[in-house]
């Protein structure tokens, strides 16, 4: 479909994590000038500060400089976490020659894909139009006007200089070749965004047995998650098959979530000293992880854990609540309140140095019952990955291996305890992964809402009160002055006007913490901030929104976000915000507007429902729409005691004295405990006990 000549085309093609390159990355910089990076907040940007290339941030004066010189920009795209962007960075961009190509022939510019997906997504679109696979780093070329041209991700250093030399002639000799391939490119861009996704789809009473059975297809029976490797958490997808496994009562979606949950736990990707999950296994079966740690699928594995425990019951899901909110406590936790961004998968450049262990060093330690702590790890067997590493797991059940190892639960769990604390402290004297410190607005929305679902479950104060800060901070300190957000802030600065995920995963997570505290300024600041993106991101010919708002203009292609990936998609997480809105605040505009973004992609949530998790999550909130409502003396009491037993999807509003929301404010208020029920089809009769609430419910109904 789009043209390409063979000189490039020779050059498009993927590099593997086979034989990972080892390196260590030392930089002087005393000895270096910086360059325009220098005065950058992103730990990314500033990581390429002292390259020779003369790297510019993404700005107007940086695209400004590249239509006055009629240079090409080179856009290059990573994160501070990203391995193979160090060995780019070691391998290209601190050597000279390379430099010297860069800095002569384009306008060179570095971005940070979270502090800007919106460039992100354009580029990443690009190249996966042109036939290419995406990763990072994403290295593109665009015209001086910003329309990309070509790109790839990795590059070795012979190649990149190769692809340097060639992309600069042909735009000195060819301008029309790669000017006819930017139209066609932002045509094909323009079209994937804004067409219309209607498809045949069910009706629908059968649209969520069709979603189940359309994701069983991708179900490893074995070993959890889908089938093959690389596995990746996705608790967003996990938590639509745990809801919806409960609503169909179907087995096979249950026993799915518990299964993965329960390998993950066990498996290396899983932290089993300090807490946490690496961003995903390299291998099949949850061991082997690439070892960068990241806030925001940590944020919403808590809020997974925490829900399946409530369903299932099961300890190790308490278990691994509790020490990966420890783990965000001890090492993400800015002092201000905010959470910061990831840990980096290398340390002495080195992927996996800090985590991994020997077995000299392991029975070396001052551990008692060595050799029985080794073998709960799997050192040497289960737990050994490459050179005399391991990657710690957990092969056994504590039942199974105490019995095979004829030691009380109770004994060998005080032995363990010690165990690790040893293992800790020890591995603490390593030298640390980089640390990302900026904080982003969406990442601290999910880990709000994480924090907010544990505490409902298992009610720990502290956890609400750390939620509580990181709101205040995120409403005092990210705003514009036209009531609009700012999506990153680091070293007291707030900058980059949000985006659509930001503003529609805080939302919800405003939705969250008022369930909890019913502190009902939380509420009406969501509705205020659902007013400003209904102004500024609505997209009316789509019934869609918009990644970036009316103000942003400085990119080809306003790019429109819909397949739920380890984030749900902005459109996906504003539909759920404006069917939950619309239920508080009885607001039937924010109900059809829901209801529209939805029928368009109910042929796509069929098909593929691995990719459309939050849809069907927002589908089964509009359809059944639970809600349950208390209000009156003791009200906030008795809300705590109720959602321990309520599924965590079910919505609910409080009062103790007259209310400001319209769904409790429209029910008679007499002072007294009061209980409603409401779905769909209306409310129920209004009860005075929660013993009658209880068996008025009978609580299977929901399940």
């Amino acid at each position: 479909m789009y043209k390409k000549t063979t000189a490039i085309v020779v050059f498009f093609f993927v590099h593997t994590r086979q034989n990972p390159l080892l390196i260590v990355h030392l930089k002087s910089k005393s000895m270096k000038k910086p360059n325009r990076l220098q005065s950058e907040t992103s730990p990314y940007l500033l990581q390429h500060a002292y390259n020779p290339v003369d790297w510019r941030p993404w700005n107007a004066e940086s695209l400004q400089l590249a239509k006055d010189s009629n240079k090409m920009l080179l856009v290059s795209i990573g994160y501070s976490a990203c391995h193979w962007c160090h060995v780019m960075e070691h391998e290209s961009f601190e050597d000279e020659s390379v430099a010297e190509l860069m800095n002569t022939h384009f306008v060179c510019i570095k971005v940070d894909r979270e502090e800007r997906p919106d460039v992100d997504h354009v580029f990443m679109d690009a190249v996966q139009l042109m036939g290419g696979r995406g990763g990072w780093p994403l290295n593109c070329f665009a015209l001086p006007d910003g329309r990309p041209v070509w790109g790839g991700t990795y590059f070795r250093k012979e190649q990149w200089k190769s692809i340097l030399q060639q992309i600069a002639a042909m735009w000195e000799g060819q301008p029309s070749d790669f000017i006819e391939q930017a139209e066609q490119l932002t045509n094909g861009l323009q079209k994937t965004t804004h067409q219309a996704e209607l498809t045949n789809s069910n009706e629908d009473e059968n649209r969520l047995q069709t979603m189940a059975d359309s994701a069983k297809r991708s179900f490893d029976s074995t070993h959890g998650g889908s089938k093959g490797a690389p596995k990746f958490p996705m608790p967003d997808n996990l938590l639509f098959y745990l809801h919806a496994g409960q609503t169909l009562q179907d087995s096979a979606l249950l026993s799915h979530v518990e299964k993965t949950l329960t390998e993950m736990a066990k498996g290396g990707i899983y932290d089993q000293i300090g807490g946490g999950f690496a961003r995903y296994s390299v291998d099949d079966h949850w061991h082997v992880p690439h070892f960068e740690k990241m806030l925001y699928d940590n944020a919403q594995l808590i809020r997974l854990y925490a829900a399946a425990f409530h369903f299932f019951k099961n300890p190790l899901f308490e278990q691994v609540v509790n020490e990966t909110i420890t783990f965000l406590d001890r090492e993400l936790k800015g002092s201000e309140g905010a959470f910061l961004s990831a840990l980096d998968a290398d340390s002495e450049g080195v992927e996996g140095k800090f985590y991994v262990w020997t077995s000299e060093e392991f029975q070396q330690l001052p551990v008692e019952d060595a050799p029985l702590i080794s073998k709960w790890f799997g050192i040497g067997k289960e737990a050994y990955w490459e050179n005399g590493w391991n990657v710690l797991v957990r092969p056994y059940s504590l039942q199974q291996f105490c019995t095979e190892n004829n030691i009380s639960e109770a004994l060998f769990k005080e032995k363990l305890a010690q165990a690790t604390e040893v293992l800790f402290q020890f591995r603490s004297k390593r030298i640390r992964p980089g640390l990302d410190d900026k904080r982003l607005l969406s990442w601290n929305a999910l880990i709000i809402h994480g924090l907010t679902t544990a505490y409902t479950v298992f009610g720990k104060e502290e956890w609400l009160t750390t939620a509580e800060k990181t709101t205040t901070f995120i409403l005092e300190n990210m705003r514009q002055e036209d009531g609009g957000l700012l999506r990153s802030w680091k070293n007291g600065q707030a900058k980059i006007p949000a985006f659509l995920d930001d503003y529609s995963l805080l939302i919800q997570s405003l939705i969250a913490v008022y369930q909890a505290n019913h502190d009902e300024k939380l509420l009406l600041q969501a509705k205020n901030l659902t007013t400003y993106v209904i102004e500024h991101f609505y997209h009316p010919a789509t019934a869609l929104f918009h990644y970036t708002s009316s103000f942003n203009n400085d990119l080809a292609v306003k790019s429109v976000e819909t397949y739920d990936n380890v984030i749900p998609s902005s459109n996906a997480a504003m539909c759920m915000a404006l069917i939950q809105l619309g239920i508080y605040f009885e607001h039937s505009e924010y109900l059809v507007m829901a209801e529209k973004m939805l029928q368009s992609h109910y042929g796509l949530m069929e098909q593929y429902p691995g990719n459309f998790s939050h849809w069907g999550q927002a589908w089964q909130l509009f359809q059944q729409q639970p809600l349950l409502i208390i209000s009156g003396k003791g009200a906030s009491v008795a809300l705590i005691a109720v959602r321990k037993r309520l599924p965590v999807y079910v919505l609910s509003a409080c009062a103790e004295a007259e209310s400001n929301i319209p769904v409790v404010s429209h029910k008679p208020f007499t002072g007294k405990l009061t209980f409603w029920f409401c779905d769909h089809n209306g409310c129920r009769a209004p009860l005075g006990t929660i013993d009658e609430l209880y068996a008025e419910l009978g609580f299977n109904a929901l399940k």
